[in-house]
């Protein structure tokens, strides 16, 4: 049936939640005089309204969609937030779901969920919407969390945040201290396991204020991002162990952080995988055999940044790191073979 005429009024009503219960019953059903685009849009708002009694129909009508009735809901520009939801929690269609991620109505908690889920060519329809990620980092951050993430959106998204995030400290027209070598580096913090996140206590790696832990995980995704750049010392190494991937790398970044900075940040055990690589990356940095030795020790660093640095210690380096249980296991075997080596 065409959407001009009473099937327009009975869709309506179940988005609404205004249809009699018989039309609902019917609905979940799939007899209700819809077109097929039609009938999977109210049966996603249905799922949607959570009914315990329909929901089992609803989920049950829902499979018997086709792939291009499916299509034609999301191609439908009528389409509501959770309609989109629901046919993205419930396909594997790629077309179907290129077309959610291509919606304007598509709310952007659907977008988080599929950014950690879709394969590399979706995972490029999904960067491609920069206003949209713009406005909504969080769903660059789940990108991140996707294990079928390719090196070619790693990069595209890495280049993201440079692009609207950074620029936009550095063109904001205050100045930057840029960072400076001081004759005595300060001695990384004693290592600890303490858990680093947005909204919980300061970290034990580094004495962090409690006034300064209150006021920055109060700020938005943006305001940390700025804080990460352009912030203190202090503030810097509590925003590199942020659970959010921007605020984060925005420290690395930051021309305020030094050799120092980096080899504190090397010795924390509350910072991510992500963030122990990029300090590895940088080559400057990697100069410093302090800075090397803790990038190697630290149990958080990436297993391939770390074998290949093994060969760069020194010998008393290699023979303590052959029986350190607090590394993983392929990092101790690889001392402990160059140990064995130079004994022959």
């Amino acid at each position: 049936m065409s959407s001009d005429g009473p099937g327009l009024d009975i869709l309506a009503s179940i988005e609404n939640g205004q249809a009699p219960r018989r039309i609902l019953e019917f609905a979940a059903r799939g007899f209700v005089p819809l077109s097929p685009a039609e009938l999977v849009r109210a049966v996603g708002s249905m799922l949607a309204q959570g009914d315990a009694e329909l929901s089992p129909l609803c989920e049950e009508t829902f499979r018997t969609f086709d792939v291009s009735s499916l299509l034609g809901a999301v191609q439908m520009p009528e389409a509501r937030p959770e309609q989109l939801d629901a046919i993205a929690l419930r396909t594997h269609e790629r077309r179907v779901l290129e077309g959610v991620l291509q919606h304007r109505s598509v709310s952007n908690s659907t977008l988080v969920w599929l950014a950690r889920r879709v394969e590399a060519d979706l995972q490029d329809v999904l960067i491609t919407n920069q206003a949209r990620l713009l406005a909504a980092p969080e769903i660059v951050e789940s990108l991140f969390e996707n294990p079928d993430l390719s090196t070619d959106i790693r990069r595209r998204a890495d280049e993201f945040l440079e692009e609207f995030f950074l620029k936009k400290e550095r063109d904001r027209g205050e100045p930057v201290a840029e960072a400076v070598e001081i004759e005595e580096p300060v001695s990384p913090a004693p290592a600890a396991d303490a858990a680093a996140t947005a909204g919980g206590a300061a970290p034990a790696d580094e004495e962090v204020s409690k006034d300064v832990v209150v006021r920055l995980t109060s700020l938005t995704v943006s305001q940390r991002i700025r804080v990460a750049f352009r912030g203190t010392r202090e503030e810097r190494l509590f925003l590199v162990r942020d659970p959010n991937r921007l605020v984060s790398t925005a420290v690395l970044k930051s021309p305020k952080t030094n050799e120092a900075d980096a080899e504190a940040i090397a010795n924390m055990k509350s910072v991510s995988e992500d963030v122990l690589r990029a300090v590895a990356q940088r080559r400057e940095w990697m100069k410093k055999y302090a800075l090397m030795s803790a990038i190697v020790r630290n149990p958080r660093s990436p297993i391939d940044v770390t074998l290949p640095l093994v060969l760069r210690l020194s010998q008393r380096d290699q023979t303590a790191l052959s029986t350190d249980r607090n590394v993983p296991e392929a990092v101790r075997v690889t001392a402990r073979r160059i140990v064995q080596r130079r004994m022959l």
